[in-house]
């Protein structure tokens, strides 16, 4: 419970955190103000970080660990590194990817949640989030490139990275696409968003259909069990009045519900 209570403080903390960082963004502080935030963001970064060792060191095996949560080390970069990168024409780009990363960091607080583990077992369980993770952090770091590429080019229409998001977005869904690119890296990066979107969405969809139908399969295996223990009961209620037949069936049935059960709590 305690830790459940640290880890929604901490999301609160994040959400702070990327509140902070996009009105960085927006305002371009200086000084004192830039020191204050560079500080607040490591503070933060250091609770995640300590948070992470300590569920990875209860865990017991750190291998597994790291593999069912390596989405969360990348939310782990803090903006003071980049602090000395504040000349470059992106740098905007580079704290708004920052932030966007830090976002993953919510995912265990949902994971924790059981109402909402439920909801995610339903869409697929752990192998859609992770279809889910590489398809946010692919989309995020082809739209920085692109923002990269486009960017310095004068009369540019991708002025910021929210631009460049919102053209990746466009183009990987290819629901419409944006303004062409100016530059023939641009063209490069754009037609490697098309292809991922249409790869990558096709596999989140096909992973979301098969999460849904093992869901409903599961679902309706439930309430088969539930019917053939209610059946049981019944038959067992009325014990005294059962033939000698009727009883080789009801020891029958319940065996073979029983090996049944087993196997569908043990695997195949």
């Amino acid at each position: 419970m305690r830790a459940k209570r640290g880890a929604i403080l901490l999301s609160f903390l994040i959400l702070a955190d990327v509140i902070v960082l996009f009105a960085m963004i927006v305002l371009s502080p200086t000084g004192a103000a830039n020191i204050i935030i560079y500080s607040f963001d490591t503070c933060v970064v250091a609770l995640m970080v300590y948070g992470f060792c300590r569920r990875m060191k209860e865990s017991h095996i750190s291998r597994r660990f790291i593999m069912n949560n390596w989405y969360e080390l990348p939310a782990m970069i803090p903006i003071v590194i980049f602090a000395s990168a504040r000349s470059i024409d992106t740098y905007d780009g580079i704290i708004t990817l920052v932030a966007i990363f830090r976002l993953l960091a919510l995912i265990y607080v949902i994971r924790i949640s059981r109402s909402l583990e439920d909801k995610s077992r339903i869409l697929g369980g752990h192998t859609t989030l992770q279809v889910f993770v590489i398809f946010f952090l692919t989309l995020n770091i082809l739209a920085f490139l692109f923002y990269s590429v486009e960017h310095p080019v004068e009369n540019s229409q991708i002025a910021t990275m929210g631009d460049a998001l919102w053209w990746t977005i466009q183009t990987a869904s290819t629901a419409t696409f944006g303004p062409d690119p100016d530059t023939a890296a641009g063209r490069i990066v754009g037609s490697i968003i098309m292809l991922v979107g249409i790869g990558i969405t096709s596999i989140f969809i096909s992973t979301l259909a098969a999460g849904l139908v093992r869901s409903r399969a599961e679902k309706n295996r439930n309430q088969l069990g539930y019917d053939t223990k209610q059946m049981l009961k019944g038959r067992i209620d009325g014990l005294e009045n059962l033939s000698t037949e009727d009883m080789e069936l009801l020891l029958s049935l319940i065996r073979t519900y029983h090996e049944s059960s087993i196997k569908s709590k043990t695997g195949p």
